[in-house]
């Protein structure tokens, strides 16, 4: 009988690669897989095709199968204050396109009980529920420190990978230490944010963070769903087209995971946790791997750095509430988060 070596090529990470595990098959076929480091769960479905081929060398038959795309990089973008049904009312047609394409809910992800912009994002970054990370305010006290616990731009930094944060706001600086955002850049307008990610993708990234500030300051002046917040949330919808774009001019939109998120919702003029649409928040995922549908599982903010780490292999830390959105993968959730009240997560003071 003809001995066959299989060599999946689509396998091979960058990074470090653990020895070929040998299979021995009920045909006596030996089949080589190269382990990468990271889980196998993060690489898609592999289906042979016609485009695989053939080649024959001392009698064994090898069977070279394309190199399938997997997750290298993750960038989160975040728009300050943006209600899910503000994103079809506006219209954000770049964003829509995305959600055409990606894993979404526009109806079961919520912020933290204090809904506002710091304390917010400290938990999308951490993992973890305000007590836990010590972002409890949201004014930029430096004296108090940065974020608490071990987030995403510590296991990145530590990975060897480039951080990049942009944000429209000086106090998002507390969000991670210096030392583990090798870039951190702050602009005052959508248009300028874009600029200077289009920038930093151009050099590589493994990890970027993007704040749109506007929609927030919009709706704080004159309302939340009004003509000029709508109008605003189109100026960054333009600007997310923009980031989009270079990646896709630097090859880069198959490998990357993209996060499209919010701190919170808003209503009339402010956002100070009185109605449910202060709290809602879209949540979209796009990339290769991630299974485009509607997610029908609840999504809490934290559960955005969870995902990160998941998709990217890194462990996920034992102290953290977040939980990836399997779902976005096409797999099934392992565990879900308490309902109870008195869960951390659920109060704020």
């Amino acid at each position: 009988m003809k001995k066959f070596s299989i060599l999946l090529l689509c396998l091979l990470l960058p990074g470090s690669v653990t020895p070929p595990i040998i299979l021995e098959s009920a045909l006596s076929k030996t089949v080589s897989i190269f382990a990468p480091s990271r889980p196998l769960r993060h690489i898609p479905n592999i289906a042979v095709s016609s485009d695989v081929e053939l080649a024959s060398e001392d009698g064994i038959t090898s069977l070279i199968i394309p190199s399938v795309p997997v997750i290298e990089r993750a960038l989160i973008i975040s728009y300050d204050g943006m209600r899910p049904d503000a994103i079809a009312a506006a219209p954000m047609n770049n964003l829509l396109g995305l959600i055409n394409g990606g894993a979404y809910t526009m109806t079961n992800a919520v912020t933290i009980a204090y809904p506002s912009t710091l304390p917010s994002h400290a938990a999308m970054l951490s993992g973890l529920c305000m007590k836990q990370n010590g972002i409890i305010y949201d004014k930029y006290y430096k004296y108090m420190g940065y974020s608490k616990g071990v987030d995403i731009f510590d296991l990145a930094h530590g990975s060897g990978m480039r951080t990049v944060m942009i944000v429209g706001k000086d106090k998002l600086r507390q969000l991670a230490e210096p030392e583990t955002t090798d870039v951190f850049e702050v602009r005052y307008d959508e248009a300028s944010i874009a600029q200077a990610a289009v920038g930093q993708i151009s050099q590589g990234f493994g990890l970027m963070f993007v704040h749109f500030p506007s929609p927030d300051q919009v709706g704080h002046k004159y309302g939340w769903m009004g003509i000029s917040y709508l109008k605003m949330l189109r100026n960054g919808d333009d600007a997310l087209g923009n980031i989009l774009a270079e990646l896709d001019r630097m090859g880069l939109r198959e490998t990357t995971l993209v996060i499209v998120t919010a701190d919170h919702g808003g209503h009339d003029k402010n956002h100070i946790g009185l109605v449910i649409e202060d709290f809602q928040i879209p949540w979209i995922a796009a990339g290769t791997g991630i299974v485009p549908g509607e997610i029908n599982a609840s999504i809490q903010t934290m559960d955005t750095a969870a995902t990160v780490a998941y998709a990217l292999g890194w462990p996920l830390q034992p102290d953290w509430v977040g939980i990836p959105v399997y779902e976005a993968f096409g797999e099934s959730r392992l565990n879900v988060h308490p309902e109870d009240i008195n869960w951390p997560c659920h109060q704020w003071n």
